[in-house]
């Protein structure tokens, strides 16, 4: 089976073209792709905080190598692609594009099985690090989140943001408390981490988001001190000035952005990201939004008055 074959069997488009070349030139990994079956895969699916009626559909739909040739095929090369490059933060993998969901409940889980196959390699990778089980395992219920937002925004099983767990499972991802890090380099080559706030977890309140802010130092320095990031970044619409106009100076978000220097000249277009975020945004018509609070007020307002929002990009000092 070449790359050519596999693209035709599972549907995918030209884009994907440079994607499989890249994966066929690699090969197959030297270690057998295992993945967990049955109960074994529904106490890790739990453990990994996947809902319920996700576990049951992946656990039903776990491909094999007799059965589904071609996703076996790119599932051992994606699988191999992220081992090689673990712990690698100079190396982008983006583990490829969502797989055309007509195949099958397989290929719509495809990231969630490459994930699982490569994790018992991102395990052996936090052990070499020292990193402690508990940040392992609150880390890794990113995969559950990632799944949840998918089907409630879609209704049906997948992941969001495939390549966001891509990040995760090559072991360049933590989350310490409230918010995610991630090792990085800025553009001219200064170590950074890059500033991330998962969905779940609660309100963000100005004492959960400091507290994580002073973790993050002392925990990069202990377990990666090569990298020796001194300050987080992020591009956000958080960072938007134009959110100052809508929340009282006291919210949260406004009390957030203090200590944040802007670093771009030229913001990037934030209507996508603002409407993904506050309202898992699946084309609805902005009338029909929920409105419940001033921020979802504003960002629908502001949008109906014919305005944009922007994401901006920027950097904070970590204690």
């Amino acid at each position: 089976m070449d790359a050519e074959s596999v693209r035709r069997q599972l549907r995918l488009g030209e884009n994907a073209t440079a994607w499989l070349s890249r994966l066929e030139e690699l090969g197959p990994p030297p270690e057998p792709v295992r993945l967990p079956q049955g109960d074994e895969a529904r106490d890790l699916l739990h453990r990994l905080e996947v809902p319920a009626p996700d576990v049951e559909e992946i656990v039903a739909a776990t491909p094999g190598p007799d059965r589904d040739p071609a996703l076996w095929w790119l599932l051992e090369r994606a699988h191999h692609e992220l081992v090689r490059h673990m712990g690698d933060y100079k190396v982008k993998v983006r583990g490829g594009p969502t797989l055309p969901y007509e195949t099958g409940a397989a290929a719509r889980y495809f990231h969630v099985y490459v994930f699982l196959a490569t994790l018992p390699a991102l395990r052996r990778f936090h052990a070499t690090r020292d990193i402690p089980e508990a940040t392992t395992w609150e880390t890794l219920t990113q995969l559950g989140e990632s799944v949840a937002i998918h089907r409630r925004k879609y209704g049906e099983g997948g992941t969001n943001m495939p390549w966001w767990l891509t990040l995760l499972v090559r072991g360049l991802v933590y989350r310490l408390g409230r918010l995610q890090y991630n090792l990085a380099v800025a553009k001219d080559g200064t170590p950074v981490l890059g500033l991330h706030i998962p969905e779940v977890g609660g309100p963000l309140i100005p004492d959960i988001y400091y507290d994580s802010l002073r973790r993050a130092r002392p925990f990069f320095e202990r377990h990666f001190p090569e990298h020796g990031a001194r300050a987080a970044t992020g591009t956000s619409w958080l960072l938007d000035p134009q959110l100052a106009e809508y929340l009282a100076e006291d919210s949260h978000i406004l009390q957030l952005r203090r200590g944040w220097t802007l670093l771009d000249s030229e913001p990037q277009d934030g209507d996508d990201a603002i409407l993904e975020f506050v309202f898992r945004y699946n084309g609805q018509p902005l009338e029909e939004l929920p409105q419940r609070s001033t921020l979802e007020k504003a960002v629908v307002t502001h949008l109906l008055a014919g305005r944009h929002w922007y994401q901006r990009s920027g950097r904070i000092e970590l204690p």
